[in-house]
C-alpha cells in the first residue's frame, strides 16, 4: 500500500473531480460557495472543483488560525492542506505540517485507544489518518504514523465482518455514529490516496445504513440500547450514510437522505459541504413501503419492527408502532446488562428503555465513588430495563454495584477487566492484562451471554425467541427464555418462562415508563401514557400476581432502598439533560404471588392511542396443567390473534391471525432464525 505523491489525495481522486466538475457545471464561483459553506474544508472544497484562489485563500487562513489555536479541527486542517496543497507558501506548509505532524504523533502515542471494538479507537484512528495522508511525503514521521495505522485499519475490517457483518454496532446504536463515521472516511481517504480499496468490500459498511434507518422512531428519536448520548436522529447519522450510500448506491438509503424531515438530520452549515462533496442526485429512489418492516441484526442480537414508515408531522404524529428487542452477546464498556428486554413506542415513547447516561466514567476504580453512580448501579443495570430479574440476597455483583436481581456484571470479573479489545492482533495490554488476551478470535465463547434462538418476521407479525440465561449467575437461575410477538399493527405478546435454583429466589417482571401507570382496581391490567400514546398491559401468568408500582420524583432510580440521582443532581458527572431525553420515572415490577422454582409470565399488550379507553379481549384457552399456554386476543376494530407457547424446556409456538374472518396467517414458528423475506442485504 502506497500513498500517492500528487495532491489532493483525500477524498479527491480524478474520478471524483470530474464528477464534482459535472455536478457545479453552469454555476457561478457564489453558486458553489453556497453549496459549500463558509468553512475552511467548504472553501477548500471550492477551489479543488473550480479553481478560484480567493476561495482557497480563505481556507488558509481559517486552517491557519485553527491551527494556532488550541482546539484543533485535525480533519478541516487536513483537507485544507491537502486540496490546497498548491497555494500554500512554503511558510504555510511549514506551519500546517508541523502541527498534522504532532497530531500524527499524538495520535500514535495513544497505543491502547486503538481497539477495534472501542469507539475511541475510531475517533484517534480517523484524526491520525487524515493528519498523516495530508502529509505524507512532506513529513518523515508520515511514513512511521502510516506503517503503525494500516494494520488497526485492517483489524477494524476484520471486527465488523467477523464479527458485525449484518450491520449494528456492539457499543450501542448512539455509539455507532462515533464508529461508522469516523471508519468510512477513514476507509475511503486509503482507498483515494492509495487504490486500496477496503470500503467497497466491508459488508459491514454495507449494511450499517440499514441499522440506521430501522433503529430510528416515527418521531425521529433512535433505539436507545446500551449508552445514549446523542437522543435524536442527527448529522452524524447523515454524514454515515451519504458516505457509505456514495460507495454502494442504495436506493432505500438515498430515499433516506432526500426525504428524511428530522430537523438535526441536515447538515449544520459549516458541513454543507459535504452534501456537494457526497450527495449524488443520479441514484435512484426507492420508497420504503417495499422494506420488511421488521430486520433482525444478528451480530448484536437485536430485532427492530414496526408498523409502517411514516414519519410525525406537525401536530399530526404518526399512526405507526415501532418496537426493539435485544439478546445477544456482550461487548463491553457501553454495553448494558438488558438482555431479553423490549421497547415499545407509538405516537410516543411507552415501554421505555429508562435512566441517564451520566458519563461516569473513572468511578468504577473505587468503590466508595461507584456506589454513588446512577449510570453503574442502575442506567447500565438490568433494573433499567424491560426484562427480569432474579433476586438472591447473598449475590455479590462485581466493582461493588447494588444488588438489583439482575445479569452479571462484566466489566471486570475478579477486578481484572473483561471487554473484548481487537480482532485478533492485540497489540497493546490493558492495565492488567497482557497484549492479545481480550482479542475477540483468541476467546470464542467468552463473551456469549445471550442468544436469539428463533426468528420470524412477515407484515403481519414479528416472533423472536431469545434465550438469556447465560447473562445471569448460575446459583441462581437455570434457565431463562423469553418469547416475544408483535402482531401489526397494535398487539404485543411476551412469554417467559423462568426457572430458578430455589423457588425462594423472587422473580421480578419489568416494563418502564414515563408518566404513572394507572392501574385496574382489580389488578387485572394497567396502563400507561405518554404523548399521545397508551398502552394497556393484561397480565394472564402467573395467576393472580403481584403489581406494584414505584417510581416518582426521588424515586425515578431506586436499587435496593438507595436513591440514586442522576442528570444535574448526579453525585457523579453532574450534567443538565438533552431536551429530547426519555429518562423515565415510573416500573411496574410483577411477581408471582408464591415461590416456585418454575415460573410461566404471559403479558399481553394493546397500542392505542391515548384518548382511548378501548381495552383488548385476552382469554387464556387451555387448562393450567396443559403441555402449552394458548391465549386468544382481539381488539377493537382489528384483528384477533391466537398464540399457543410450549411448556417446558423445549421453546415452540404458533401463530393464527384473523381479520374480518379472514386467516392472514396460521403456522408454527420456526425454531432458527429465518430472514426476511424482501430484505435488500
Amino acid at each position: 500500500m502506497k500513498v500517492k505523491s500528487a495532491h489532493p489525495r483525500i477524498w479527491l481522486d480524478d474520478h471524483k473531480l470530474a464528477w464534482l466538475e459535472e455536478k457545479t457545471k453552469g454555476k457561478s464561483v457564489a453558486d458553489v460557495r453556497k453549496m459549500a459553506g463558509n468553512s475552511s474544508a467548504g472553501l477548500a472544497l471550492v477551489y479543488a472543483v473550480n479553481g478560484d484562489k480567493d476561495s482557497g485563500r480563505e481556507a488558509i487562513a481559517l486552517a491557519l488560525k485553527a491551527a494556532a489555536g488550541k482546539g484543533v479541527d485535525t480533519e478541516y486542517i487536513a483537507l485544507t492542506y491537502d486540496w490546497c496543497y498548491g497555494l500554500l507558501t512554503p511558510d504555510e506548509k511549514a506551519a500546517l505540517c508541523k502541527k498534522l505532524a504532532d497530531v500524527a504523533r499524538a495520535g500514535v502515542a495513544e497505543k491502547r485507544a486503538w481497539r477495534s471494538f472501542h469507539n475511541g479507537g475510531y475517533t484517534v484512528g480517523w484524526r491520525t489518518t487524515a493528519a498523516t495522508l495530508a502529509i505524507y511525503g512532506d513529513d518523515p514521521y508520515a511514513r512511521e504514523a502510516f506503517a503503525f495505522f494500516v494494520p488497526e485499519w485492517q483489524d477494524v475490517v476484520k471486527t465488523f465482518d467477523n464479527v458485525f457483518a449484518d450491520g449494528a454496532w456492539g457499543e450501542g446504536y448512539n455509539y455507532n455514529h462515533h464508529v461508522i463515521n469516523e471508519a468510512v472516511k477513514s476507509l475511503l481517504a486509503l482507498r483515494t490516496a492509495t487504490g486500496v480499496d477496503w470500503l467497497s468490500t466491508c459488508v459491514h459498511c454495507r449494511t450499517n445504513g440499514y441499522y440506521m434507518v430501522y433503529g430510528v422512531k416515527p418521531d425521529g428519536l433512535v433505539f436507545p440500547g446500551d449508552d445514549n448520548d446523542h437522543p435524536g436522529y442527527n448529522w452524524h447519522e447523515r454524514e454515515a450514510l451519504i458516505i457509505e450510500n456514495d460507495t454502494f448506491r442504495d436506493p432505500y438509503i438515498q430515499y433516506f437522505l432526500n426525504h428524511c424531515p428530522v430537523e438535526d438530520f441536515a447538515f449544520p452549515s459549516s458541513q454543507k459541504w459535504k452534501d456537494l462533496l457526497w450527495l449524488d442526485d443520479s441514484i435512484p429512489e426507492k420508497t420504503p413501503d417495499t422494506l420488511p418492516l421488521s430486520r433482525i441484526f444478528r451480530d448484536d442480537g437485536l430485532v427492530f419492527a414496526r408498523s409502517g414508515w411514516n414519519w410525525d408531522e406537525a401536530r399530526k404524529p404518526a399512526d405507526d408502532t415501532w418496537v426493539s428487542f435485544r439478546c445477544g452477546k456482550y461487548y463491553g464498556d457501553h454495553a448494558h446488562y438488558y438482555n431479553n428486554s423490549f421497547e415499545i413506542y407509538h405516537k410516543g415513547e411507552l415501554a421505555i428503555d429508562s435512566g441517564r447516561y451520566d458519563d461516569d466514567w473513572g468511578m468504577e476504580q473505587s468503590p466508595e465513588t461507584i456506589r454513588k453512580s446512577e449510570f453503574f448501579n442502575y442506567y447500565q443495570r438490568t433494573i433499567a430495563h424491560n426484562t427480569m430479574l432474579i433476586y438472591d440476597g447473598d449475590e455479590k455483583f462485581e466493582m461493588g454495584v447494588a444488588n438489583d436481581g439482575g445479569q452479571l456484571q462484566l466489566l471486570r470479573i475478579g477486578g481484572i477487566r473483561n471487554v473484548p479489545e481487537d480482532y485478533d492482533q492485540g497489540n497493546f495490554p490493558t492495565s492488567d492484562a497482557p497484549s492479545g488476551s481480550c482479542d475477540w478470535a483468541r476467546n470464542p465463547g467468552r463473551w456469549d451471554t445471550g442468544e436469539i434462538l428463533a426468528y420470524k418476521a412477515t407484515r403481519d407479525f414479528t416472533y423472536v425467541c431469545g434465550d438469556a440465561t447465560k447473562s445471569y449467575n448460575a446459583k441462581k437461575l437455570k434457565s431463562y427464555v423469553r418469547q416475544f410477538v408483535f402482531i401489526q399493527p397494535s398487539i404485543v405478546v411476551v412469554f417467559d418462562r423462568v426457572v430458578s435454583t430455589k423457588p425462594e429466589f423472587r422473580k421480578t417482571w419489568l416494563l418502564h415508563s414515563v408518566e404513572e401507570p394507572k392501574m385496574a382496581k382489580d389488578g387485572s391490567s394497567f396502563e400507561v401514557c405518554y404523548k399521545a400514546g397508551r398502552l394497556v398491559t393484561v397480565p394472564l401468568l402467573p395467576g393472580k400476581p403481584v403489581l406494584t408500582k414505584i417510581g416518582g420524583p426521588g424515586n425515578e432510580c431506586l436499587v435496593a432502598g438507595y436513591h440514586y440521582k442522576y442528570g444535574p443532581n448526579s453525585e457523579g458527572n453532574a450534567a443538565e439533560l438533552d431536551p429530547n431525553e426519555i429518562v423515565g420515572a415510573w416500573r411496574i415490577e410483577e411477581c408471582p404471588s408464591k415461590p416456585a422454582a418454575e415460573d410461566y409470565f404471559l403479558n399481553v399488550m394493546f397500542v392505542t392511542d391515548r384518548d382511548s379507553t378501548a381495552m383488548p379481549a385476552v382469554k387464556l384457552e387451555n387448562a393450567p396443567d396443559a403441555k402449552a399456554v394458548t391465549v386468544k386476543v382481539s381488539v377493537p376494530g382489528g384483528r384477533t390473534a391466537t398464540l399457543s407457547f410450549a411448556k417446558g424446556d423445549k421453546p415452540a409456538a404458533s401463530i393464527k391471525i384473523e381479520e374480518a374472518a379472514k386467516i392472514l396467517f396460521s403456522g408454527d414458528m420456526p425454531s432458527t432464525v429465518v430472514i426476511e423475506d424482501g430484505r435488500p442485504i
